[in-house]
């Protein structure tokens, strides 16, 4: 099975990238609670990741209620695919390395995937909410780093 990445080009719309910010944050949530009993360094980062997934749930909220926009079914239809493939690899690659692996991966992905959307994307609030959803993606990254040092497999962003 090849693994389906975010892909920047189905962002359309804030309330699409919202939509993956979210998808994002409900991951790292659940893969980070799964390895809290062995690695108890990353609960502050799992509470912090929650506080960003309920200003993100709160924003879409706004967003949808008063423009009336909902997500588009390209969004949905590649984050439908990422969710069954993660499903997927949770049952033939259930090991608590193999889980920080995705875990590491799965942050690096996210802050090249809001990257590129702030290089692609004309629309200035979609622009700035990447720019703040990278911001978050990068001290979530460096958070692993510092907690895990080497076991964290996030890239080293720093060279």
């Amino acid at each position: 099975m090849i693994e389906p990445k975010l892909d920047p080009e189905v962002i359309h719309t804030q309330v699409d990238l919202l939509a993956a910010a979210i998808h994002i944050d409900r991951y790292v949530i659940d893969a980070m609670d799964r390895l809290e009993e062995e690695f108890a360094e990353i609960h502050s980062l799992t509470m912090q990741t929650f506080k960003q997934l309920s200003r993100n749930k709160h924003d879409l909220n706004d967003k949808v209620t008063s423009s009336k926009v909902v997500p588009g079914e390209d969004v949905k239809c590649n984050l439908e695919k990422i969710t069954q493939y993660n499903e997927q690899m949770e049952k033939v690659a259930n090991s608590p390395k193999e889980r920080l692996q995705r875990l590491c991966a799965c942050c690096d992905r996210s802050f090249a995937f809001y990257g590129n959307i702030i290089k692609s994307t004309d629309d200035e609030a979609t622009k700035l909410a990447a720019q703040g959803l990278a911001s978050d993606a990068l001290d979530r990254i460096g958070i692993l780093r510092q907690a895990l040092g080497n076991e964290c497999g996030c890239d080293n962003l720093d060279s």
